[in-house]
């Protein structure tokens, strides 16, 4: 499958989720009671799973933990899209704006802070050195804390 088609497939995949989380908020009552403070432990929670899922698949790589990782990715991802859903519904916004904030937010943090593999020398033929990579992305993170020290 090539990237185009991979994108339209998840982003197809990600709306249904977040239409079955738009009708859990409407028709579910424990859904529907939560907050950003009742669902903590349970982002604590599933993350603490991932550790251990991935603990696991290093230790052992075989389909079965393989499996265990997927899902405990997408236990994850579920407090992640619960948590934007709240976001989406106390800014009056659709389900599905946060969502979309917080994915174009990353690519553009995943592009900010790696422009040796993104800047107009970068290829797929020559990757840039561990060394190179690292001190760039010290660099980056300092600008940015510092930029955001100034902002506040």
């Amino acid at each position: 499958m090539e990237q185009s088609e991979t994108a339209g497939v998840i982003g197809a995949r990600t709306q249904g989720a977040i239409e079955a989380m738009a009708t859990l908020r409407r028709r579910c009552p424990w859904s529907s009671r939560q907050d950003h403070s009742s669902l903590e432990k349970y982002a604590r929670e599933e993350t603490e799973e991932l550790i251990e899922a991935l603990a696991d698949y290093r230790a052992d790589p075989n389909p079965d933990h393989r499996a265990a990782v997927v899902e405990e990715l997408g236990d994850v991802f579920y407090q992640v899209l619960f948590h934007s859903a709240l976001l989406d519904e106390s800014g009056s916004a659709p389900y599905g704006h946060t969502l979309g904030t917080i994915v174009e937010g990353l690519e553009a943090k995943l592009i900010r802070r790696h422009p040796l593999a993104f800047g107009e020398d970068a290829s797929d033929e020559q990757m840039a050195s561990l060394e190179d990579v690292e001190r760039e992305y010290r660099r980056i993170k300092t600008e940015e804390k510092q930029q955001k020290d100034t902002n506040q």
